[in-house]
């Protein structure tokens, strides 16, 4: 009896279940790029239902980079992709170089990301490439304080105040 109670249970919280996962990935070399960098590739993977990792790599040409800024844009899926919550321009080498930076939704995205990227160090960027491996996202450790709901992040880096790339990430929240 307590073995069908305790799978009744199990079966009853699967249907509730949260989750979050990416549905797409679109990396774009801007038209003021003029050679600065190049994709090497941009990519959803399927690892098993309901887990999608992402992967990507861009080849960085002009070496070393010592100024490099981040717009960081939130839009939701409403009638078209609407923009929602955050539009944050900040310096990346800065949050990559401060051990103790404000709490803020850049530093949030950003620290989930680390552990899967290159982005381990401040400026001058003297690497060939950035990269993301193999990033999933789990509900259990990234708690979204957004509503359920299909989201696009839009990351822009710009060099040199030029933009130069943009990568836009696409995720689903289902609670």
């Amino acid at each position: 009896m307590w073995l069908q109670l305790g799978l009744w249970m199990l079966l009853l919280e699967a249907a509730h279940a949260r989750l979050l996962k990416f549905t797409n990935v679109k990396c774009l070399e801007l038209p003021t790029n003029a050679g600065f960098c190049r994709y090497d590739y941009c990519r959803l993977k399927v690892v098993r239902r309901n887990q999608v990792e992402l992967s990507l790599k861009v080849t960085l040409l002009e070496l070393p980079i010592t100024n490099l800024t981040t717009r960081l844009q939130c839009f939701q899926r409403s009638d078209g992709y609407r923009p929602f919550l955050y539009n944050i321009l900040f310096d990346f080498c800065k949050l990559m170089g401060a051990r103790k930076y404000q709490l803020s939704f850049e530093r949030f995205v950003f620290d989930t990301i680390r552990q899967h990227s290159n982005f381990n160090h401040t400026c001058p960027w003297t690497e060939n490439y950035m990269m993301v491996d193999k990033f999933a996202l789990d509900i259990n450790k990234i708690n979204m304080p957004v509503p359920p709901g299909v989201y696009r992040l839009d990351f822009t880096f710009y060099a040199y105040g030029i933009a130069r790339s943009l990568t836009q990430v696409y995720f689903e929240k289902i609670d």
